[in-house]
């Protein structure tokens, strides 16, 4: 067996240190200015409340658990506005100081074209531009988880080994893709004949995805998935060649509106060939500098991430997609295939590095020097112009304090009953937030648990949503809608039957009206008491009695020990990292 081995942390790369910084600076722009960030699928309020749904225990698929609560506890602390830059410039900071470390490279140009190319690549970019902050997150852990799963498999078998893989892989997990993802990295490539570490991180592996498994197990919403949406959100060819082009130059992303522009070009062939040339050239160095283990599999990774996400562009493929979708309980994240092609550009980043590392030898430095710090941007010169629209915060109207407040007083406008969100759609674009769309904001503002439209339109199809009591509401406003007069300060056009009385049936106590976003037409709410109107955000009372939606009491307790249990490894993992000597995880063996 190869004695090679990842490098340990060593000298400070300082210059690709600051390069990192410098590039995440530059992405992150737009952020200098005063706000809160809401971009697409970015939602940050001044303080998210922690409610059920938080949790995964609310009618809808878990699909923001436990990055839900996680933000909640997070903002009982710190103000949402200062969180969201946190939450954006974190990963990037990792991303570039993970794999600087976790190549080695012995050149400076080396250590530049790895920290710079992490940061700045069409990956990173598209997911940022689509609000996707928490994958991100899976991204920048991935070099830290690497090197901590190879430590375990080379025989480490300590508690500081197991808990920097702890650490990392809980990084990666605050969000199904990236805790598949991380799961499959660390059991990958921890694996080895010691059955007693293996165990350790396959219990890991498992405990750290409990906070969302068991919710969406035994969640009411529908478990399959409308098998439309995966040609709706499979990876998308960016320019003639096909969508298996762009997703060699890190791209491919679904959604055209987020692509920058240079992606349709010829820079866009250009980078899916500097992939290919530095993968060519790079792979072998890092198989020479960690030996055959960790690089074989890596590569086993990288390979079947990028065959996931580019198996919905394939008609045979593709096919196989559908019927898992459709047939396969929770088998819906598969269908935003592009998210898959993250291990693949972790090894695409560090092959990069690998291959300039291997150049300087019969080149000058100093021109390798300025190719490694002009490459990345060369190849994404308006990375930061397609960045500016979604990361530019935003001001939330006055009413929007206010409603929250009502709603949680407890005063004379009641309490009780969950909230309908109304237009009753998914995303919103709203004057005060202009250029992008927008996941609606409802429900990490306010209290009680939300009432929105799960089902989603996207190139003018709209997929069914899983959450059943949404369907059932949808069901409702269709059959109040008819030909109506224009809603007060909405521009939408209210229905003239009443659907009022059947609301708090249905468990709903609350209608919030957000004005000035196109979307369907509204129900007529004369039979409801207006408790705030007028504004940016019109909030009414359902009369009567409002039925309490039932629950079981044995899946709120199940989720809740399974969240309280992974908590308690990550706990104890940074017990165990903090309680160490500086330097002491990274001593050679």
């Amino acid at each position: 067996m190869s004695t090679a081995t990842v490098p340990r942390r060593g000298a400070r790369p300082a210059a690709a240190d600051v390069w990192v910084v410098v590039l995440s600076v530059a992405l992150l722009w737009p952020q200098h200015r005063s706000g809160y960030g809401l971009g697409h699928d970015m939602v940050f309020t001044p303080h998210q409340p922690f409610t059920l749904d938080s949790l995964g225990l609310g009618s809808a698929s878990p699909r923001a658990v436990p990055l839900d609560a996680l933000v909640a506890i997070a903002s009982k602390l710190v103000n949402g506005a200062v969180l969201g830059r946190v939450a954006l410039a974190v990963p990037l900071l990792l991303a570039g100081w993970g794999s600087s470390r976790l190549l080695g490279a012995r050149s400076l140009p080396g250590q530049l074209a790895v920290a710079g190319f992490a940061v700045w690549n069409p990956f990173v970019v598209e997911r940022l531009a689509l609000g996707q902050w928490a994958l991100l997150w899976a991204y920048g852990a991935l070099p830290w988880l690497i090197r901590a799963a190879d430590r375990i498999r080379r025989g480490d078998g300590s508690a500081a080994a197991i808990a920097a893989l702890v650490c990392w892989l809980a990084a990666c997990s605050i969000t199904p893709t990236g805790g598949l993802l991380g799961a499959a990295v660390a059991v990958v490539l921890a694996w080895s004949r010691s059955l007693r570490r293996t165990a350790l991180v396959i219990a890991a592996a498992v405990l750290l995805q409990l906070p969302w498994l068991l919710p969406a197990l035994t969640s009411t919403a529908a478990a399959t998935s409308d098998p439309r949406a995966v040609a709706a959100f499979a990876a998308r060819s960016e320019r003639p060649g096909g969508a298996v082009l762009s997703l060699l130059g890190l791209g491919g992303i679904w959604s055209s509106d987020v692509t920058p522009a240079s992606r349709g070009g010829l820079l866009g062939y250009l980078t899916a060939v500097v992939v290919v040339a530095a993968l060519v050239l790079g792979i072998p160095v890092l198989a020479g500098r960690w030996g055959g283990g960790l690089s074989v599999r890596l590569m086993a990774l990288a390979g079947a991430g990028f065959v996931l996400a580019a198996a919905a562009t394939v008609p045979g493929p593709a096919a196989i997609v559908r019927w898992t979708v459709s047939e396969v309980p929770g088998a819906g994240l598969l269908r935003d295939g592009q998210k898959w092609l993250l291990p693949f550009a972790v090894l695409a980043v560090l092959a990069a590095g690998a291959a300039v590392d291997r150049i300087p030898r019969v080149v000058p430095a100093a021109p390798m020097v300025l190719a490694a710090l002009s490459l990345p941007l060369v190849l994404l010169p308006d990375a930061m112009a397609t960045l500016r629209a979604p990361l530019t915060p935003v001001r939330y109207p006055a009413e929007w304090s206010r409603a929250a407040r009502l709603m949680g007083s407890g005063s004379s406008a009641g309490s009780g009953g969950d909230v309908l969100v109304l237009p009753f759609a998914s995303y919103r674009s709203f004057d005060w937030a202009p250029g992008r769309s927008v996941l609606d904001p409802a429900p990490r503002w306010l209290a009680a648990s939300t009432v929105v439209d799960d089902r989603l339109a996207v190139s003018g199809v709209l997929l069914a949503g899983e959450d059943r009591r949404a369907a059932a509401v949808a069901t409702l406003l269709d059959g109040a809608a008819t030909a109506g007069s224009p809603a007060p300060g909405s521009g939408t056009a209210r229905s003239g039957r009443q659907p009022a009385s059947r609301l708090a049936g249905l468990g709903v106590g609350w209608v919030l009206v957000e004005a000035d976003t196109p979307g369907p037409r509204l129900p007529d709410l004369s039979a409801l008491r207006p408790v705030l109107t007028g504004g940016a955000v019109e909030l009414y009372r359902v009369p009567g009695q409002v039925r309490v939606q039932p629950g079981s009491g044995a899946r709120r307790w199940t989720v809740i020990l399974a969240d309280l249990l992974a908590a308690a490894a990550l706990l104890a993992a940074v017990g165990v990292k903090a309680g160490l000597r500086p330097g002491a995880c990274y001593t050679r063996r």
